[in-house]
């Protein structure tokens, strides 16, 4: 029985020692190709470790089939638009054995591979079926800017690799595919992550989250002390001033609040145009970031003509809110006491911190607080470098002077809205400062600024050698700041004085012609025809603006085309305002007027802040998104709701506080008598 047992063992171990190992020549020609690298000291225990997962990997065992199992051999799809081949992050980073086998431990690394090392410049569309593969994916642009040369691509390594051993890994790889111009490419690690590494979290992190916390136990705090101390709050006291200021019902209740002399159209206006700035910027995004058929992006342009017209040239939108601005600006001017030097600085100061409380929020978000919030393979890519830019530039933000100085690393690029309507709005108040102390020059510094503002677009357009839009090169700019018309056009204030002269301008003739007294003087077929042309201009400079696109506009049809497309767009939208106001337009104004839209309205500024914020999160992905608009536009709804209630928790807590306690000291309206002179207000002022 003991010798049968004996000669049992002895075969079966004969069996197993002759077992052949899997032969997979991708993993045979990794090896040979990692072999004959020069390899540095500090570099030879990761190669060991690369060899020893290769040779796992063919033995079958588990651990070392796991990392491989999580790295895509091949990319694909390139030749669709896919940009970014991740892998599996997860499956590299969070093997179950990670606590009981601390040697196995592994990283993620993103490489960033251009095939193309000088650039593509051949632009071309190549219909032919039997060119070389490489000229169309290594040569070639598409019509609208697109290349097919960069890829990103993630590969789990060994913990504690260099760098320049995971790029000697990714090369070695990519050798071993079908993309041959992938064998001599230009091949940079990005950045890697390794598994269960200790989170290290900053100061500025721990400042945020505090002050969120001692900010919500104000309001909590102040809310029941004026619910349940009506009586001793009503004091006139600092501390009753502060609590009343934080408490959450009062500032509820101005959201929600209507005032006699607002205009209801502008709400439905102002909270459409979000909305649709947010719908493009999650097409925007989703296009540089990770859209596995970014091919489909550019063919709506001949698929889908109507929509491609409208979403081509949608910056222009954002001119709907200086127009709408200056409008409530000028409205206002008649009433604002700015005889004296201290009143112009109180006025600008009140402008200042209604803008910069939402604005410092998000600044200060994207700098402590984005990078723990979330992750992925793309999101360090992205979201770390808003988190590093933030850091270093918050300040030019806060400022107001983000959008001239160092624009290349802007702190939160969207809110380039901001500093343009702070400035347009101080420069207004000058203006009307040196025109009351002195008519004559003050009629002739607006009419100075008036000629610049319509001439300055074409200057700067025609020296720049601009294109007509801004959208004019599809490529690879997932940073808007790169872009030459962003950065040199189209955030700077002196090219966006045309559209807020426009609206200061029907603002002050609202002022005079007040509508409480003119409602409905036009007639009903006045009113619609004068709608209908406003809204077929608004159309007109969208499907002009896709036009420059598709034929690439240069030059002097550029220069003419910048000089006239956002003041027309700007007349059309007031024109609108202006025939619901004063006159009866049917179905459009009681829908732009309903009561729903007041509230989603006021909140618009932090819709249009936040969501940008909240896109930066969309680069947490583990794998391709898919270009589909009816899916674009289930999550910019989404977006647009957890916008819209961080926008009122922002108001709640921090705006509308810090404005009740500082709006005392900063009253500066006055009133207007019978026969045109200025009277103090000595009534309460509302908060908004």
């Amino acid at each position: 029985m003991l010798l049968k047992s004996v000669v049992l063992f002895l075969v079966f171990a004969n069996v197993l020692a002759n077992e052949p190992t899997l032969e997979i020549p991708n993993l045979d020609h990794i090896f040979d190709n990692l072999s004959k690298n020069e390899w540095d000291a500090d570099e030879v225990p990761c190669r060991d470790k690369i060899f020893n997962i290769l040779e796992n990997v063919k033995n079958s065992t588990l651990w070392a089939t796991w990392v491989w199992n999580s790295i895509d051999q091949s990319p694909t799809g390139i030749f669709f638009g896919a940009r970014y081949h991740l892998g599996s992050y997860d499956q590299c980073l969070r093997p179950p054995w990670l606590a009981t086998h601390p040697e196995l431990r592994t990283q993620y690394c993103l490489a960033e591979i251009e095939m193309k090392k000088d650039g593509v410049k051949k632009i071309e569309e190549i219909s032919d079926p039997y060119v070389r593969a490489e000229n169309y994916y290594r040569d070639t642009k598409t019509h609208f800017g697109r290349s097919f040369s960069y890829i990103a691509h993630g590969v789990c390594l060994p913990a504690g690799c260099p760098t320049k051993s995971a790029e000697k890994f990714v090369k070695a790889l990519m050798s071993t595919g079908y993309l041959r111009a992938a064998k001599d490419a230009a091949i940079s690690i990005h950045h890697c992550e390794e598994a269960a590494a200790p989170r290290e979290y900053s100061t500025g992190y721990y400042v945020f989250v505090y002050t969120l916390a001692v900010l919500l136990f104000i309001a909590v705090a102040s809310t029941y002390y004026v619910s349940e101390y009506p009586v001793t709050a009503s004091s006139n006291s600092f501390v009753n001033h502060v609590a009343k200021s934080f408490c959450l019902r009062r500032n509820w209740n101005t959201v929600f609040k209507s005032d006699k002399d607002e205009l209801p159209c502008l709400h439905g206006i102002r909270f459409l145009t979000a909305i649709i700035v947010a719908f493009v910027h999650c097409l925007a995004v989703a296009h540089g970031t990770s859209v596995s058929n970014g091919i489909d992006f550019e063919r709506m342009a001949t698929d889908k003509p109507a929509l491609a017209a409208f979403t081509t040239h949608f910056d222009v939108l954002v001119d709907t809110f200086f127009s709408l601005s200056a409008l409530l600006v000028g409205k206002s001017l008649a009433t604002l006491d700015i005889t004296k030097p201290y009143s112009l600085m109180k006025n600008i100061l009140k402008r200042y911190i209604r803008l910069v409380v939402l604005l410092a929020v998000t600044v200060f978000y994207l700098a402590h607080i984005s990078k723990y919030a979330d992750g992925g393979p793309v999101y360090p890519k992205i979201a770390f470098y808003e988190q590093q830019t933030c850091e270093k530039n918050w300040l030019p933000a806060l400022l107001m002077v983000g959008n001239y100085y160092n624009t290349l690393e802007m702190c939160h690029p969207a809110t380039w809205y901001i500093p343009c309507d702070f400035h347009l709005y101080v420069i207004t108040l000058v203006l009307l400062y040196v025109y009351r102390k002195h008519s004559r020059i003050g009629t002739a510094a607006a009419a100075i600024v008036l000629v610049i503002s319509f001439i300055m677009p074409t200057i700067i357009i025609y020296v720049y050698d601009l294109p007509a839009i801004l959208a004019y090169d599809l490529g690879l700019e997932v940073n808007i700041r790169n872009n030459l018309t962003f950065r040199n056009f189209y955030i700077k204030t002196h090219n966006r004085m045309g559209p807020y002269a426009i609206g200061l301008a029907v603002g002050y003739l609202m002022s005079i012609y007040k509508p409480k007294d003119y409602r409905k003087v036009w007639s009903k077929t006045v009113s619609f025809l004068g709608t209908y042309v406003s809204l077929n201009l608004m159309l007109a400079i969208l499907v002009l603006g896709h036009l420059c696109l598709v034929y690439r506009v240069h030059g002097w049809l550029a220069c003419i085309f910048a000089a006239f497309d956002r003041n027309l767009f700007a007349v059309a939208v007031l024109g609108v305002v202006i025939f619901c106001t004063y006159g009866q337009v049917p179905l459009i104004n009681p829908f732009l007027s309903w009561s729903v839209f007041a509230p989603l309205s006021r909140l618009s500024y932090g819709l249009y802040v936040i969501h940008i914020v909240l896109l930066y999160q969309s680069s947490s992905m583990r794998d391709h998104m898919k270009h589909h608009l009816f899916q674009t536009l289930i999550n910019a709804l989404g977006l647009v709701v957890v916008s819209l209630l961080l926008s009122l928790m922002v108001w709640l807590l921090a705006e509308a506080p810090l404005i009740n306690i500082t709006s005392p000291y900063l009253n500066t309206k006055v009133g207007i008598s019978r026969n045109g002179a200025h009277q103090n207000d000595t009534s309460k002022q509302k908060t908004m």
